[in-house]
C-alpha cells in the first residue's frame, strides 16, 4: 500500500520515462524498417541497373565480337530451324556448348512432334489418293515430297537428342587447336554460314512465292467455288487431302501452314548439311594454314606430334558428326537427285502459263545450283584433309622425322569425309557422278520423249 500511495511526483516521472522508452522503441523499429526497406530497394535498383548495364555491354561488345567457335556460328541456323519446327534443342542462344540441352517435356519438342505428326498424316492421305484415285507422276512426286519431309523431321528430332553431346565434343576439339589470331579469322566462319543461310532462304522464299502465283493462276482459271478466290487457292493448295476431308477455311489455312513448313524443311535440309560441311572444312583449313606457316622453318618432333594429335581429333570429330547427320545427308542428296530428274522430265512439256514457266525454270535452276554448291562444300572436307600431303613436301630434309613420316602415312591412308549412311562418301568424285547421272538421264529423255502439251482443264484439279 505504501508503494501505491507513494509520492505522486515520483510516480509521474516513472510513467513518463516508461512512455518515452516505448516511443523510442517504436520509433527505432519504424526507422529500422524504413532503413531496411531503403537498403533492399537500393540493392534491387542497383541489381536492375547492373543487369541493364550488362545487357548493354553484351549488345555492344559480345554480340559483335566473335570467338570463332562453331556453336557461335551455327546459332542463327538453329534459331531459324526452331521457328519451323526442327532441331528442338534448348540453349541455342548461348555461345557455350555446355548450355545446350534436350528435353522431351518442352514446348520446342511438342511443336516439333506436332508438325512431324502433321507431315505423317498428310503423307498418309497422299498415299491413299495415289493408290485409290490417281496414280500418275504428279501424285508420286507429291508423295515423295511429303514422305521425305516426314523422314527429315524424324531425322532432325533424333539428331536433337544427340546434338548437345556433338556440340560439346566439337568445342573440346576446338579448344585444343591453335588459337585464331585475327578478328577476321574469328568472324569468317560465322559470316560464311550467315551468307549461306541468307542466300538459300531468300531463294526458297522466291521459289515458294512463284509456286503460290502459279497456284493462284490455276485457281482463277478453274475455280472450285466461283467468287471465292481465297478458298479456291487454299483448296487447290491441298487438293489431294481435301478429296478425303471436307474443306473448311480453317483446314485450308492449316494446310497452307503445313505446306510452308514442309517447303522450308526441304530446303533447310541442304542448308544444315552445307553449314556443317563449311565448319568442318574450316577447322581442317585452320590447322593446315598453321602447319604451312611453320613448314619451311625449324620444326621439332613435339611440334609435329601436336599437329598430328589435332589432326586425329578432327578426324574423330568428323566421324562423330557423320554418325549424327548421315541420315540427313542421304535424304538430302537422294531428294535433290530425284527432283532434278523429275523437273528435267517436265522440262519437255509446254507450260500452261507464264507464271508456271517462271516458277518451273527458277525452281530447276535453284535446285541445280543448290545441289552443286552442296556437293562442293561437302567435298571440301575431304580436300582439306588431304592438303597436309602437299605441306609435308615443303619441310626441309634436315627437319624430317619419324613422327612426320607417321603423320604422312595416316593422311594418305585415311579417307575423311561425310557419308550418306555409309553408302557413299562426299568427295569430288560424287559431283562428277551426280552430273553424269543427270546428263545420261537427259540424253535418254531427248531420245524417247514425246512432247506433251499441258493446258488448263478443270479435270486436272
Amino acid at each position: 500500500m505504501a508503494r501505491t500511495t507513494g509520492d505522486p511526483a515520483k510516480r509521474q516521472k516513472c510513467i513518463a520515462r516508461i512512455k518515452f522508452w516505448r516511443r523510442s522503441r517504436v520509433g527505432s523499429d519504424i526507422t529500422l524498417g524504413i532503413f531496411k526497406y531503403k537498403v533492399v530497394s537500393n540493392q534491387s535498383q542497383r541489381f536492375q541497373f547492373s543487369k541493364i548495364n550488362a545487357f548493354l555491354r553484351r549488345a555492344v561488345r559480345d554480340d559483335y565480337r566473335y570467338s570463332g567457335s562453331f556453336q557461335e556460328a551455327i546459332k542463327p541456323v538453329l534459331i531459324i530451324a526452331q521457328i519451323f519446327a526442327l532441331m528442338p534443342v534448348r540453349g541455342i542462344g548461348s555461345k557455350l556448348a555446355e548450355d545446350l540441352t534436350f528435353a522431351w517435356s518442352s514446348a520446342r519438342t511438342y511443336y516439333a512432334l506436332a508438325m512431324m505428326i502433321s507431315f505423317g498424316v498428310t503423307s498418309g492421305y497422299i498415299v491413299a489418293f495415289m493408290t485409290n484415285i490417281s496414280f500418275d507422276f504428279d501424285s508420286v512426286e507429291t508423295m515423295v515430297f511429303y514422305g521425305s519431309i516426314f523422314l527429315i523431321s524424324m531425322s532432325f528430332l533424333q539428331l536433337a537428342t544427340r546434338w548437345p553431346a556433338i556440340a560439346q565434343e566439337w568445342q573440346a576439339v576446338e579448344t585444343k587447336l591453335p588459337p585464331l589470331r585475327l578478328g577476321k579469322e574469328r568472324r569468317s566462319l560465322a559470316h560464311h554460314i550467315k551468307m549461306i543461310t541468307l542466300v538459300a532462304t531468300t531463294c526458297s522464299l522466291v521459289e515458294h512465292l512463284l509456286s503460290m502465283t502459279s497456284t493462284m493462276t490455276y485457281s482463277v482459271a478453274c475455280p472450285h467455288w466461283p467468287g471465292h478466290p481465297v478458298d479456291n487457292f487454299l483448296y487447290f493448295n491441298f487438293a489431294t487431302v481435301f478429296h478425303f476431308v471436307d474443306y473448311s477455311t480453317f483446314l485450308g489455312l492449316l494446310g497452307k501452314v503445313i505446306n510452308v513448313l514442309s517447303t522450308f524443311a526441304w530446303n533447310f535440309n541442304d542448308i544444315f548439311v552445307m553449314a556443317v560441311s563449311v565448319a568442318l572444312a574450316s577447322r581442317f583449313r585452320h590447322l593446315n594454314d598453321y602447319m604451312q606457316r611453320e613448314a619451311r622453318s625449324a620444326t621439332t618432333v613435339d611440334y609435329w606430334m601436336q599437329c598430328r594429335v589435332n589432326f586425329r581429333n578432327l578426324c574423330k570429330l568428323c566421324q562423330v558428326v557423320d554418325d549424327g547427320i548421315s541420315t540427313i545427308t542421304l535424304l538430302c542428296f537422294s531428294n535433290n537427285l530425284y527432283f532434278i530428274c523429275g523437273k528435267i522430265l517436265k522440262s519437255m512439256q509446254t507450260k500452261p502459263s507464264a507464271s508456271h514457266t517462271m516458277y518451273f525454270w527458277f525452281s530447276l535452276t535453284y535446285l541445280l545450283g543448290r545441289t552443286l554448291v552442296l556437293s562442293l562444300y561437302s567435298s571440301s572436307i575431304n580436300d582439306e584433309s588431304k592438303r597436309p600431303l602437299r605441306i609435308f613436301r615443303m619441310v626441309p630434309r634436315e627437319y624430317w622425322c619419324d613422327e612426320l613420316k607417321r603423320f604422312s602415312e595416316e593422311v594418305h591412308m585415311d579417307t575423311v569425309a561425310l557419308t550418306g549412311m555409309k553408302f557413299f562418301r562426299l568427295t569430288r568424285g560424287v559431283v562428277i557422278s551426280v552430273a553424269g547421272t543427270i546428263v545420261t538421264y537427259e540424253l535418254i529423255l531427248l531420245q524417247f520423249n514425246k512432247e506433251e502439251t499441258t493446258a488448263f482443264t478443270c479435270e486436272n484439279a
